[in-house]
């Protein structure tokens, strides 16, 4: 099958993830990982499979979204990890931390543009950006683009990414 990540196109196959992976242990799962696919007998953080078929970075535009796509079109189940606390994610919303009443909540950043709008991003949706001409309508917008994200990722089956803590660092510079 054909994939597109950042404007390149992909050829993968089931064989290819296969025999990209034959012969190589899995990653060790360091607590960020929330799902994985069973390959070889053996559980591969999602991420990895397709970063030995494709040589495409960890990091980056590539992100688990785009690996548990590929995965599932191809026909591989992707499971989700246990959390340690006993607490497991339903499918299609990989962090129930940030759920209460059904109300999902998301670290949003707010900064002003050289035209004086606010402009919001969502660091755990990404490419989630709106804007206002004051904070109440920035944060508006930006709850309606989170809402249409949310939906997009239902309607074609993805995880729902979240977020356990948001801290604050001070740098001297």
């Amino acid at each position: 099958m054909r994939f597109v990540i950042d404007s390149h196109a992909y050829e993968i196959s089931r064989d290819i993830i296969l025999d990209a992976t034959r012969g190589i242990p899995p990653k060790p799962f360091d607590g960020r990982n929330r799902y994985y696919v069973e390959l070889h007998g053996l559980k591969y953080p999602i991420k990895q499979p397709v970063h030995l078929a494709t040589g495409l970075p960890y990091r980056g535009f590539f992100n688990a979204q785009y690996a548990y796509h590929i995965l599932n079109k191809l026909g591989f189940p992707v499971r989700l990890l246990e959390i340690e606390n006993g607490i497991k994610p339903t499918p299609g919303n990989s962090n129930t931390t940030n759920v209460k009443d059904g109300v999902l909540k998301f670290a949003i950043t707010l900064e002003q543009d050289e035209d004086g709008f606010i402009v919001t991003s969502v660091p755990a949706l990404p490419g989630c950006h709106s804007q206002g001409r004051t904070e109440e309508d920035a944060i508006a917008n930006i709850r309606e683009a989170i809402r249409g994200y949310i939906a997009s990722m239902r309607r074609h089956g993805e995880p729902i990414p979240g977020i356990t803590e948001v801290r604050e660092v001070e740098v001297v510079v």
